[in-house]
């Protein structure tokens, strides 16, 4: 009987331990604060040296304040740019052109479904699709920069299509 006893404890503790686990595993976000971690990134520099501080290419640049330059939009789980967003990148080339002291940061983005690696990773994808269109428009590499911030930056809050579809897209932030 002790010997029975002593099995149920151990089976029950054993459950006890699993179960929270898996709990655990449901709870998306279980008090990490991820606004505070930095974006996944890929930085082009200009011409490959570092500056004094140690800072290199566009990351010595800092923010134009600038008209709003659209938003590029994806759908579910894709990376692939529509016609009418391409013409968002269009106006951005035209810009970057028009200015050649102008670099672009490219700012991926996700909506919540899916893991934080795999949003950050899609977000980046989104980034490098606007980036290989840039490219093929003529914008030079040593101008762009890619981040993905994957779902931690949402435009919108909420849990359903429409605000899932404001917060897949890749926004563009003009740099001097």
């Amino acid at each position: 009987m002790k010997h029975f006893t002593l099995t149920l404890l151990r089976f029950s503790l054993l459950a006890l331990l699993l179960g929270t686990t898996a709990c655990r595993r449901g709870r998306k976000n279980d008090a990490i604060d991820y606004t505070e971690l930095p974006p996944v990134t890929e930085f082009e520099d200009f011409d490959g040296t570092a500056l004094p501080d140690g800072r290199t290419g566009i990351e010595s640049m800092s923010p134009v304040m600038s008209t709003d330059l659209g938003t590029v939009y994806f759908g579910y789980d894709s990376s692939t740019l529509t016609s009418g967003e391409i013409s968002k990148v269009s106006t951005v080339a035209s810009r970057l052109r028009s200015d050649g002291s102008l670099a672009v940061v490219l700012q991926g983005h996700s909506d919540e479904r899916g893991s934080r690696e795999y949003n950050l990773a899609l977000g980046e994808r989104r980034a490098l699709a606007v980036r290989d269109v840039l490219l093929s428009m003529g914008i030079t590499s040593d101008r762009i920069q890619t981040l993905s911030y994957g779902e931690e930056m949402p435009a919108v809050q909420g849990f359903d299509e429409s605000a899932w579809s404001l917060n897949r897209r890749v926004e563009f932030q003009l740099m001097r």
